[in-house]
């Protein structure tokens, strides 16, 4: 297959007119809300068990889909939990190019070329999301990356942050929110990035205390005032991080006692003695992670994450009561919601995929060979989400309001078009098995691949129009392109 540039792509007969009928819309210079027009075949039976991998994953593969096909959803979701059970060394295999990632931190640290441990992490978080079978653990290791977020970009974090994912992150993914918390504020990275590295008694700084209580907790609405947000910040002073020039343990957590605030504390109604130095940093941890305005606020997310944009209030209620009563487990939260009948009848409806999801959904279902170079990234860059580059503390944003306008639909479009015409340097897509198939059973054969579900016959007919007046390339590229920058494949 030929290579041919976007523009020439552009030109092909129809291509960009059968997207804006089956968008309802055309992108333009103005960056103006568009709304999906698709609503999705019911979800029941096979295409319901297809939906719920879109969800729990980054995109169903052939292997998935007989995955839980043969034990169903509830057998399938079990053993995503499980996921230290599942064997990941074929991913393990391909990251291991990647060798900041098991770095020391002074190591780390002591690098001549300080962009590496960036490029790297980016590469090695995409090359997990669209190669590792642990798919659900995977997802939550996103999740909590914007839950937690640091931006990677920010002094020291360029290397502390490697540590921060391998250590704090991934360890704890889907295991227990309070040692997850605990090990966020300990972590060099967090300390760096919210500017607590510098706080001390007799100049303490508020912002990660207002963070750590705003979004990494209790939520905005959480019940704390401003006198909490000083206090939390005077239990945090003295937590900070070794600096460079000690070469043996650069870059970790340390404790100043000296520039701690020893004084007696009062947060949330609980009184904190003086004297206790760095354990009431402990003790400020379980109070916030046992407090029911962290169960309600954790729940949200998660609903709004794999439920719906406009999370239901009573389904936000069932998951923080198994918040609350197993202690902040999440695999037990995530049962809950998952097992709801609320999960199940959203499926199919519009939670629209984020960039990454978008671009990993493509690579993971169609077996795209990528090592996410840069030219991927650039890509990215325009649809507005590179891992860990969201400079505010809050994360990417997680509603399809936020990624949905019209410049950001022509840049779906744009990766659609590079990639099923090969133009991504670094990336190949080998469709040789559709070879030589008419191009009804091509454009079934991937709806199928990528949906889930054959075309409804306006859509599929508009398609299959565009893909036999397409003579610059073979039909199954062309009508991939298609169904990639179709509505039908921005949900997930």
């Amino acid at each position: 297959m030929n290579k041919i540039s976007r523009r020439d792509f552009l030109k092909l007969s129809g291509f960009a007119s059968t997207l804006t009928l089956l968008w309802g819309c055309a992108p333009g210079a103005a960056s103006t809300a568009v709304s999906l027009p698709t609503v999705l075949p019911t979800s029941e039976g096979n295409q319901f068990l297809f939906n719920a991998l879109k969800r729990i994953g980054f995109g169903p593969t052939t292997g998935d889909v007989e995955a839980i096909q043969k034990s169903g959803f509830e057998a399938y979701v079990e053993r995503q939990l499980a996921y230290d059970q599942i064997d990941d060394s074929s991913v393990n295999s391909l990251i291991s190019q990647y060798k900041t990632l098991n770095m020391p931190v002074n190591e780390l640290a002591a690098l001549a070329k300080p962009s590496q441990p960036v490029t790297e992490l980016i590469q090695a978080t995409l090359m997990r999301a669209a190669y590792s079978p642990r798919q659900l653990y995977e997802r939550m290791v996103h999740f909590w990356t914007d839950h937690f977020n640091i931006y990677i970009l920010k002094s020291q974090d360029r290397f502390l942050k490697t540590g921060d994912d391998r250590d704090v992150i991934r360890p704890n993914a889907l295991g227990n929110f309070h040692t997850l918390l605990s090990a966020s504020m300990h972590s060099p990275a967090m300390m760096v990035y919210l500017d607590n590295a510098s706080s001390t008694k007799n100049g303490p700084n508020e912002n990660y205390a207002r963070e750590l209580l705003e979004l990494h907790t209790l939520g905005v609405n959480g019940g704390y005032s401003q006198q909490d947000i000083i206090e939390v910040a005077r239990v945090l002073t003295g937590w900070s991080v070794t600096g460079r020039r000690e070469m043996d343990n650069a870059g970790e957590f340390m404790f100043k006692r000296n520039f701690h605030d020893d004084g007696a504390k009062h947060i949330l109604g609980v009184d904190f003695p003086a004297g206790v130095g760095i354990e009431e940093g402990e003790q400020l941890a379980r109070l916030l992670a046992d407090h029911p305005s962290t169960a309600g606020f954790v729940a949200y997310k998660l609903v709004r994450h794999f439920v719906s944009d406009l999370p239901s209030e009573a389904l936000v209620a069932i998951v923080a009561q198994t918040f609350s009563s197993s202690g902040g487990d999440i695999r037990a939260v995530l049962r809950t919601l998952f097992f709801s009948e609320e999960f199940k009848a959203s499926l199919g409806t519009g939670k629209l995929k984020r960039p990454v999801e978008f671009v990993t959904s493509a690579v993971r279902q169609l077996g795209v060979e990528t090592n996410y170079e840069r030219p991927t990234y650039r890509l990215l860059q325009l649809m507005g989400q590179i891992p860990f580059f969201w400079s505010p503390p809050n994360g990417y944003p997680d509603v399809g309001s936020a990624w949905l306008n019209s410049n950001d639909l022509l840049a779906r479009w744009n990766f659609a078009l590079f990639i099923a015409s090969n133009s991504v340097r670094g990336s190949q897509l080998d469709l040789s098995w559709l070879s030589g198939l008419p191009e009804s059973e091509i454009v079934d054969a991937l709806s199928l691949r990528l949906l889930g579900f054959t075309l409804p016959d306006e859509p599929r007919s508009k398609l299959l129009d565009t893909v036999m007046s397409v003579s610059d390339l073979e039909p199954e590229y062309s009508a991939c392109a298609l169904l990639l920058a179709s509505p039908y494949f921005q949900y997930r």
